[in-house]
Parts: structure tokens; C-alpha cells; sequence
């Protein structure tokens, strides 16, 4: 039989005194910003922020600043595509960054000189080579043009990530 108070914690008859514990502090993790390619400079800087009634959208690389109204059930993505609306809308012969997706890298290689023949700015980089894109600069009625005079030459050629493109 234990005589000690030692002797019952290692018998199991007595627990560790007993302190107030406090509750392990609860993390908050926030989510990143969703960012957006933004509508007038094309960088990946355009957010889309919920106020009380209504919605801002604003880019931190040309400080562009659009506003709507709250409305239940839109998400994300619809806001942005209505500020993408609200500025094509407000400057339809802007010139802008488009991509073209090409079916490889070797046909990429080949549009650019193409495509600085036919007036167009461009610019080649390495990364964009190897992911089939080809970059120009230009509005996007005049980005519908060279798409379609690239078809006529038989290359496969889609605006990339736009919901716009016309069909192959």
C-alpha cells in the first residue's frame, strides 16, 4: 500500500493537481484575394470586394475602381465579368494583352515573325513559348482579324481564356 502522495500519482490513484486551463486559441485563416486579370491593363491585380449593398472592384496596378449593386445569388465571378462589361463598354478600341493558345510550341514559334509582319506588337519569351501561348498587343476586334488570317494559313489559333472567342 502506498503511504506518500508520490506513491498515488505513480499508483494512478491521484491525478496532477488540477490548474485552470485555457482554451486553445482558435486560428482564423483568411483566404487570399481572388485576383482577376483586370479589364483595363490586363495585370493580375483586379479584386472583387463585397461592401454592405454593393460590390467594388478595383486593380491595384492602374488603380481603376468600378461599383455595382449587391444582387443575391451572383458570385465572384459574374461580378467580375460585369466589370469586364463596364470597362469594354467604356473603351471599345483600347489596346489590350491577348493570348493566343496555339496547338504547340513549334507552331508558336512560327506565328510570331507572322505576326509582326502583319503589324502587330508582340513580344517572345521563353515561358510563354513553352505554355503555346503567343502574346499580342493589340484591341480585341483587331485580335478577331488576326485570328481569322491565321486560320485562312491553316494554323489552329484561340483567344485564351475569353469567353468571346469566336468558334474554330
Amino acid at each position: 500500500m502506498p503511504r506518500g502522495p508520490r506513491d498515488l500519482y505513480a499508483h494512478g490513484q491521484r491525478t496532477e493537481p488540477k490548474t485552470p486551463k485555457r482554451p486553445a486559441p482558435k486560428v482564423v485563416r483568411l483566404p487570399p484575394p481572388q485576383l482577376f486579370r483586370c479589364p483595363r491593363c490586363s495585370a493580375m491585380s483586379f479584386q472583387v470586394l463585397f461592401h454592405e449593398r454593393d460590390v467594388a472592384g478595383f486593380c491595384t496596378e492602374c488603380n481603376l475602381r468600378l461599383r455595382t449593386d449587391k444582387t443575391v445569388g451572383r458570385r465572384t465571378p459574374e461580378y467580375y465579368a460585369e466589370f469586364t462589361r463596364q470597362v469594354e463598354a467604356s473603351y471599345p478600341e483600347r489596346i489590350q494583352r491577348i493570348f493566343l493558345k496555339m496547338n504547340s510550341v513549334s507552331e508558336a514559334k512560327r506565328v510570331y515573325p507572322l505576326v509582326r509582319r502583319l503589324g502587330y506588337r508582340t513580344t517572345q519569351s521563353s515561358p510563354m513559348l513553352h505554355a503555346r501561348l503567343v502574346m499580342v498587343e493589340t484591341t480585341r476586334d483587331q485580335a478577331v482579324v488576326l485570328i481569322e488570317k491565321l486560320r485562312e494559313r491553316g494554323m489552329q489559333v484561340a483567344l485564351q481564356d475569353d469567353l468571346h472567342s469566336p468558334p474554330p
